[in-house]
């Protein structure tokens, strides 16, 4: 597994957003997405964080693209906490949730506690994608 920790100008702050950090994932093809996971303040009141959290919980996630991602992170003022799988077999989006297997996804992004994203994958071809996006990343061994 390769992994990559994507922080903003530095380790100090968090300036990378939901939106930001999806878009290298518009470039990776022949890849299904499950949203595990989110936590944050939505923009409008009419926009429940709490409703999608039950809606997750209920379905065990939500299968979800590029433009659903960038959507929600419209609707969304600021995340804190999220998790989204990727895997190019979309049967295993149904079966690697749990925290035991996880990892087995082909891809698994996560905002670990409002502090960095930080994105674990089979393939160095995707770190590769995120650390061009974002230069001040850090590659992890």
């Amino acid at each position: 597994m390769y992994k990559i920790e994507i922080y903003g100008e530095s380790k100090e702050d968090l300036l990378i957003d939901l939106e930001q950090i999806v878009q290298p994932i518009q470039s990776i093809e022949g890849y299904s997405w499950k949203l595990l996971w989110i936590d944050g303040e939505s923009e409008t009141d009419e926009y429940s964080v709490f409703e999608l959290q039950e809606v997750i919980d209920q379905q065990d996630g939500i299968i979800v693209d590029h433009d659903a991602l960038v959507n929600l992170s419209h609707k969304m003022e600021t995340v804190t906490e999220a998790l989204i799988i990727g895997d190019r077999n979309e049967k295993n989006l149904y079966v690697n949730i749990e925290d035991e297997n996880l990892y087995e996804n082909e891809v698994v992004l996560e905002l670990v506690k409002d502090s960095h994203w930080q994105v674990i994958a089979k393939e160095q071809i995707i770190i590769d994608t995120f650390k061009v996006e974002f230069p001040n990343s850090e590659i992890i061994d």
